[in-house]
């Protein structure tokens, strides 16, 4: 309930922005794309407003929904790895409201800046995005199964995640301060590349930790 009591906020706050907005808003804004001709696509703005707070009711409705049936058809299943209760509540909620906070800013950033207010847009998209990475990367790290078979899988799992929740949260802390600091520079693009390597090194150190 606090994750999708969040998500109402977040909901909430952004028909706000698109109820303070909507004025200034012509009536066919730049969807962000280019069409094949090389002319902008453009969308009605009523669904430039809506498309983002439509998203975020599917996601706190599919997170909530998949918790409830997800643990059902564990005990079903009788599936090696349950999570407590408590954890998947725990983990929903979190989860919940950082993509809550997350669509809010970025509708804000992008119905606000259509609407010709003067947003940094590379900044607060840039640090949105970090602060997002290091919010999954601890709710990763607090992650723990309620118990498990010894099998090579679960080992593998175990080993993986503190070093896959230290690589979201190192990429994700630096991708926040170059926004932050640095916006115009080239670093403020290839930071999110990083992401890639880093897991990738977290699965090797997993590999090995993994090993019986």
């Amino acid at each position: 309930m606090v994750g999708i009591a969040f998500s109402v906020v977040g909901i909430t706050l952004m028909a706000y922005v698109s109820w303070v907005a909507w004025p200034d808003l012509p009536a066919m804004v730049h969807g962000g794309k280019t069409n094949l001709d090389g002319t902008p696509s453009m969308v009605p703005r009523a669904l430039l407003v809506a498309a983002l707070p439509a998203t975020a009711v599917i996601l706190a409705v599919v997170l909530a929904v998949g918790g409830i049936v997800g643990a059902r058809i564990e005990r079903a299943l009788n599936l090696p790895v349950l999570w407590t209760a408590r954890g998947l509540t725990r983990n929903t909620n979190v989860m919940l409201s950082l993509l809550s906070l997350f669509l809010l800013v970025v509708h804000g950033v992008l119905v606000l800046g259509r609407a010709g207010r003067d947003i940094p847009t590379d900044q607060v998209m840039g640090a949105a995005v970090g602060l997002f990475l290091v919010g999954a990367g601890l709710l990763l790290a607090r992650t723990e199964a309620k118990h498990a078979t010894a099998s090579a899988f679960h080992r593998f799992g175990a080993a993986a995640r503190v070093p896959a929740a230290v690589a979201l949260t190192a990429v994700g802390l630096t991708q926040a301060a170059v926004a932050l600091l640095a916006p115009a520079s080239p670093l403020a693009f290839l930071v999110p590349l990083l992401l890639l390597p880093a897991l990738g090194a977290a699965v090797g150190v997993a590999a090995l930790r993994s090993r019986p």
